[in-house]
């Protein structure tokens, strides 16, 4: 056991804590209305009491004095007051009397008052021990009223909810990316283990070269892997970066892949600057660009559109192909999903979702839409620089 949980276990309970705090006010209370009684009785009132005496029973002078020894049961008993310190003294015995009872009625209350409170917490920590299990399936679901604990409940099960759903995503990209990773080592090792057994069989640069493709998938798709990785971590230093200069750049760099599948490439890049990383957000127009390359017609069209709008910048990637789907078009921002294509295009699946968390990456977001006539509408929207941070 640390020196922490001794501590914990060490305290009082929040039971034990609000009982204590509704006596103690009580009795605290009580303490200063009787001082305030007692001053008020000691100097407003002007006492006369020669010509009076005022007569207590037995009951109330037991009460007066508690513990003095009572006398014989049936007894009547008087007590004379005949002065103004009679008074006072009668009145602060009987009061602090009154307080001690009401103390522990107070006491009483107050425990049975904060067990009654506290019950949705207690269940919430027995339901939140069994969802710290094996499994993130359960939920807490508070019944009752509206209340703090209410929202609180359903607060936790919306976290829950996202991260079950996020853990999910990652035992599935885990599993896809073992597999993206494995499939080229596989068939280097298949090609190499043919060769062995038949090297006369085999032309050295053919298989060179397809030695050479294999590894370069596997290279890309690592390099894939590690930019989503920091893309998911955040940005630490952001810088002004001018996206239309950066769109110019990334349409020079696909310009010759563009030709060899004749696929017209055509832009409209007006001037906006973003605070962001500038290799994420050229990342981001590379596989904008290529994606729509990829997943497109032989002598299609690709258009690319860099603008400002209030305080964001807008980057919209067009293209023309087959017509899909709105859910495969939502589906086409997970890890490794690919479309298939009559062109058979290339690829490791992880383009748009490389887009998708650099946006996120710069406080912006992205979302696609199917073209009526076939391909795909791409659009990025992210802060421009010295806009305030936008609302996923």
């Amino acid at each position: 056991m640390s020196a922490s949980d001794g501590l914990r276990r060490g305290r009082l309970t929040i039971r034990t804590r609000l009982t204590l705090l509704y006596g103690g006010m009580l009795l605290a209370f009580g303490i200063v209305l009787i001082s305030i009684l007692y001053a008020l009785m000691w100097f407003v009132p002007s006492y006369n009491l020669a010509a009076t005496s005022v007569q207590v029973t037995a009951v109330e002078a037991e009460r007066a004095r508690p513990f003095q020894p009572s006398g014989p049961s049936g007894a009547s008993e008087a007590v004379a007051i005949t002065s103004k310190q009679d008074v006072l003294s009668v009145l602060l015995q009987l009061s602090v009397a009154a307080l001690v009872a009401m103390t522990l009625i107070a006491f009483l209350l107050g425990w049975l008052i904060a067990g009654r409170i506290l019950a949705p917490v207690h269940r919430m920590t027995r339901s939140a021990g069994v969802i710290a299990g094996p499994t993130l399936h359960k939920r807490i679901r508070l019944r009752g009223p509206r209340d703090e604990f209410t929202d609180l409940a359903d607060t936790i099960d919306t976290m829950l909810d996202r991260l079950h759903a996020s853990f999910q995503a990652q035992e599935r990209f885990a599993a896809n990316a073992a597999h993206e990773l494995r499939t080229p080592l596989a068939t280097t090792r298949t090609m190499l283990q043919v060769a062995r057994a038949h090297p006369g069989d085999h032309d050295v640069g053919a298989l060179t070269s397809r030695l050479m493709k294999t590894n370069e998938r596997s290279i890309a798709t690592v390099e894939s892997l590690l930019t989503l990785s920091r893309a998911d971590h955040g940005i630490d230093e952001a810088q002004p970066v001018d996206l239309a200069k950066a769109a110019a750049d990334a349409l020079e760099q696909v310009q010759q892949e563009a030709a060899d599948r004749r696929i017209d490439v055509r832009s409209d890049l007006h001037p906006v600057v973003v605070d962001g990383d500038a290799d994420l957000l050229h990342h981001l127009l590379i596989n904008l660009l290529q994606n729509a390359i990829r997943h497109n017609d032989a002598d299609g069209t690709a258009h690319l559109e860099v603008s400002a709008q209030e305080d964001s910048a807008v980057i919209t990637m067009t293209n023309s192909g087959e017509v899909i789907s709105p859910e495969l078009a939502d589906r086409l921002f997970e890890p490794f999903h690919r479309k298939r294509s009559r062109t058979q295009a290339t690829g490791h699946g992880l383009g748009l979702t490389l887009v998708r968390a650099i946006a996120h990456s710069h406080r912006g977001t992205v979302g696609g839409a199917p073209n009526p006539e076939g391909g795909l509408t791409v659009t990025v929207v992210l802060p421009a620089a010295g806009s305030a941070p936008q609302q996923r």
